[in-house]
């Protein structure tokens, strides 16, 4: 059959991608996770694979265009002799590789080029084009495997299914809740169709690549990549999916409409599926009519939501939020709470980030000796010096807080004591001291503490480095941080102030030496 392979959606936000070159030819055979072609976004280049193996029959774009995400790209014959030619071609590959040959290899995730490589952290990887095998058969049964969800991610966790055996699905509908250490994801179908099996129940673990699901599909099916390291729509009550396409001309508020779908980043739609929204009534503000979610927040500020999405907001666990007495009221007693429990005691699996951040901790707590040292400073001084830096931060439009004055003073203390600025390589026995310094900020999240590091204090000013607190602390409570900004730190600063308290010995963020607890 023939696979119409639309781009994915390659990033958070990212609506279009440009076409660098195309690493295969019209006629040429391609393996399962073979690269076919490289993109470039404004974030990142990727090179995004086949996702079966077969024959490309046509490509639907040139070297430098700009295609929208979820316009088809290229076609690809599938099916058991097609098949079969993609596997004895990549056997032949394989064997030329092993001889030297300048052969590209297949690629098994769609990784940034080496070549368009940028020394900063890069944003997460996204999600492999689509990570499903294709059968024999002209309607075949897809064996959907579980991609590769970011870089240093192993395996993944199954939260929740989505759907159930036998339920028809739509492109691009979610079918499964994914959580690793990084993140948790929604998982999309490639292809319109039909689950058949699912391969693993919630609460297991599956390595990347493992099979996660069957699906049926129906001949000339259209296969396009998962969504990037973000929440793909799940169905509405409506039934009606809405998956990235390719705008249409229409009205204003439809411009991002194509096929009955909306473009749309993968936090809007969670955001718009969390509050009962209709992604088809938001105005979108970004380009083509993307819609961003500060246009679902705004939209939903207007009163837009539903009664039954106003009711799924309120508290799971059934306490009855206590009411604040004024007043006479307040003297004579509060208004006694109302623990409505059907049960005595609830239970939450303990899984995904939250279970990898006890791993860490604890890992650190039995690998490393911990030793407190405590000191009061009198920052009169620095509290003036900041209330005078505050007001020509505003008129750069940034919020300074106390955290950059913290962070350049460690930054000369480690300078002048290296030994805090340095790890034990367990695997060569050698101490490395570090010539920079990475501070890992810890930042309070939903899923507990999540360390992003900031890059080279050393050399970055006040105004710099609050700038980027501030851009990482928020893409870190959105889970929008990518995997190289949470590696890599040097020493770290966690800040308990503002919960009150008089003393706290934090964790050391293993394997840094050191924390410094404000």
């Amino acid at each position: 059959m023939t696979l119409h392979f639309k781009l994915p959606d390659i990033g958070e936000g990212v609506a279009e991608g440009e076409i660098v070159k195309w690493l295969v030819k019209p006629g040429d055979t391609v393996a399962e996770h073979q690269a076919v072609v490289e993109v470039m976004t404004d974030k990142a280049t990727v090179e995004i694979p086949s996702p079966a193996p077969g024959r490309i029959s046509k490509l639907l774009a040139a070297a430098g265009d700009r295609v929208p995400v979820g316009s088809v790209i290229f076609e690809l014959e599938t099916g058991a002799p097609v098949a079969a030619a993609a596997a004895a071609g990549v056997r032949g590959h394989e064997t030329k590789a092993a001889a030297g040959g300048a052969t590209r290899a297949p690629s098994i995730a769609a990784a940034p080029s080496p070549a368009k490589a940028q020394p900063a952290p890069a944003p997460k990887a996204p999600l492999p084009a689509a990570a499903v095998s294709a059968g024999a058969s002209t309607g075949a049964r897809v064996d959907f495997r579980l991609p590769d969800i970011g870089e240093g991610v192993a395996e993944g966790e199954i939260v929740k299914w989505l759907v159930t055996p036998g339920a028809s699905v739509l492109e691009h509908q979610s079918v499964v809740e994914v959580m690793t250490d990084k993140a948790t994801v929604e998982i999309p179908s490639p292809a319109a169709g039909r689950v058949v099996e699912f391969k693993a129940k919630a609460g297991e673990r599956l390595n990347v690549g493992a099979v996660l699901f069957v699906l049926e599909t129906a001949a000339g099916a259209v296969a396009s990549g998962p969504q990037a390291h973000g929440h793909a729509p799940a169905a509405s009550t409506a039934g009606a999916v809405r998956a990235p396409s390719s705008p249409a001309a229409a009205s204003p508020a439809v411009d991002a409409h194509a096929n009955g779908k909306v473009l749309a980043v993968p936090s809007a739609r969670r955001v718009a599926r969390e509050l009962g929204i209709d992604l088809g009534r938001v105005q979108g503000t970004g380009r083509n009519g993307l819609v961003r979610r500060a246009d679902v927040e705004e939209f939903a500020k207007r009163g837009a939501t539903s009664p039954q999405a106003q009711a799924a907001a309120q508290p799971a666990t059934g306490i009855a939020a206590p009411v604040r007495a004024t007043g006479a009221a307040s003297v004579a007693g509060a208004t006694p709470v109302s623990l409505a429990r059907t049960e005595r005691e609830s239970r939450v699996p303990f899984r995904g980030v939250r279970r990898k951040i006890s791993e860490a901790m604890v890992r650190s707590k039995f690998t490393a000796p911990h030793f407190t040292v405590v000191e009061e400073l009198d920052v009169t001084d620095l509290v003036a010096l900041r209330e005078k830096a505050k007001i020509m931060a505003a008129e750069s439009s940034v919020k300074l807080t106390y955290m950059p004055f913290i962070m350049k003073a460690v930054a000369a203390g480690l300078a002048k004591y290296p030994e805090l600025n340095c790890k034990l390589d367990e695997t060569t026995q050698e101490i490395v001291t570090y010539e920079y310094v990475n501070l890992g900020i810890a930042t309070d999240t939903a899923n507990g503490l999540i360390v992003p590091v900031i890059r080279d204090v050393q050399d970055k000013g006040l105004l710099q480095l609050a700038k980027e607190l501030v851009d990482l602390a928020d893409r870190t409570r959105g889970g929008k941080v990518s995997p190289d900004e949470l590696r890599g730190s040097t020493f770290s600063i966690t800040n308990a102030g503002n919960i009150g308290g008089t003393l706290a010995t934090p964790i050391i963020n293993f394997p840094d030496v050191g924390i410094l607890g404000v």
